[in-house]
């Protein structure tokens, strides 16, 4: 009897051992047992000077920080690499991988970096209204006009790829995305010309030789909606496309050879504070309070769903969600009752950390593991990890 009670807790022991492994990564949200890490300082830090408004990003090998008059990169441990002087009032940028690009809001010049530094700058006649660049560091530029509105494409290089008018003053280009392998241009575009303003998504070929056989290129319309206004497109790898408008988000799927198919959708049932795509991985959402007469989620709630629109991880503030930043392995969420709570979430559903600030933080970027993160003040930027 002696030695079966052994044998069985030996199987025991077996058994829970595996199921950590496979479950662990869920038990803080699942049980709730498990107290999350917290942050405490690394060996890197940097002050800046006053009203700098620092914006950082990584691409996991390192980080870019911007400021009004200076882009720099580090690698992961802090070393700085290079820096190149801006000249912008305030400046704005997107990012992709190991590319960012540089512009400001109405201004003219448009400036894309790699992670070796700046790789070219294009000067534009007309004001630069919106901008994007793909992983493979494609950009796409669009400018305005009183005659209308152009879409500049360019390569890695800045060589122009292809070049888009609309002349139509009633049909505005409200968000545009480059595909990650750069075959695919998406652009959402709002209607203003009826009684009714209608939305669509149209997407375009960029190379030549895919475009041969469609009028401009354009290939497929994914959505066609009346009283809606889609102000965000975004590709969450070359053949998946998140779009948000101001009643509902989802995702469309465009294979190579073929138009495009719905995958999925959801129905906005709470205010949205943020919608953004996760790179190769879907799409996350921080809800707001729920809509009159809708039964949504608890205020402060923050979803993760795959790119066929399973939900892959879930996490609920203790109040609204004011920042939201996707990166490496895990997106950062912060907010709470003081607007200084912050938690990283992972997408295989797990609180790798929780930290509570003591002042102001306008940045969180995960550098090579979401245990290992960037934060950034007005007047500073550390390392902060979980120890």
């Amino acid at each position: 009897m002696f030695r079966f009670a052994i044998v069985i807790t030996l199987l025991l022991l077996v058994f829970a051992s595996l199921w950590y492994i496979v479950f662990g990564d869920n038990l803080g949200l699942t049980f709730g047992t498990r107290t999350a890490p917290v942050l405490a300082s690394g060996n890197f830090s940097v002050d800046f000077g006053q009203n700098a408004f620092p914006k950082t990003v990584s691409d996991g090998t390192g980080f870019f920080a911007l400021t009004n008059g200076i882009v720099t990169r580090f690698d992961n441990s802090g070393s700085l690499s290079w820096e190149h002087p801006i000249n912008h009032l305030n400046p704005t940028f997107v990012t992709a991988g190991s590319y960012v690009a540089v512009s400001e809001l109405r201004g003219r010049n448009f400036q894309v970096f790699g992670s070796r530094g700046l790789l070219y700058t294009i000067a534009f006649e007309n004001d630069i209204l919106n901008y994007h660049i793909a992983y493979n560091g494609y950009s796409a530029v669009m400018t305005g006009s009183g005659n209308g509105y152009s879409i500049n494409i360019f390569s890695a290089s800045g060589d122009s790829i292809k070049r888009k008018e609309v002349e139509e003053r009633n049909l505005f280009p409200m968000s545009m995305a480059i595909s990650s392998d750069g075959r695919v241009l998406a652009v959402s575009y709002l209607s203003v010309g009826e009684p009714v303003v209608v939305s669509y998504i149209c997407a375009y070929y960029i190379d030549e030789n895919d475009a041969a056989n469609y009028t401009d290129g354009l290939f497929a319309l994914f959505s066609q909606v009346e009283g809606e206004i889609i102000y965000n497109v975004e590709f969450i790898d070359e053949n998946h496309l998140m779009y948000s408008s101001d009643g509902r988000f989802g995702v469309y799927e465009v294979g190579p050879g073929q138009r495009a198919r719905h995958i999925w959708s959801k129905t906005f049932d709470n205010r949205a504070s943020f919608v953004e795509a996760v790179s190769g991985v879907g799409v996350a959402v921080a809800f707001g309070q729920p809509l009159i007469n809708r039964a949504g989620f608890e205020e402060g709630t923050f979803m993760v769903y795959g790119y066929n629109g399973n939900e892959l991880a879930a996490f609920v503030m203790d109040g609204p969600i004011t920042y939201l930043s996707s990166g490496l392995e895990a997106a950062i969420v912060g907010g709470g009752p003081l607007g200084r709570s912050f938690s990283a979430i992972t997408y295989r559903n797990r609180v790798a950390w929780e930290y509570t600030a003591t002042s102001d933080v306008l940045d969180f970027v995960v550098l090579d593991r979401p245990e290992r993160v960037l934060m950034v003040t007005p007047t500073r930027m550390e390392i902060m990890e979980v120890r």
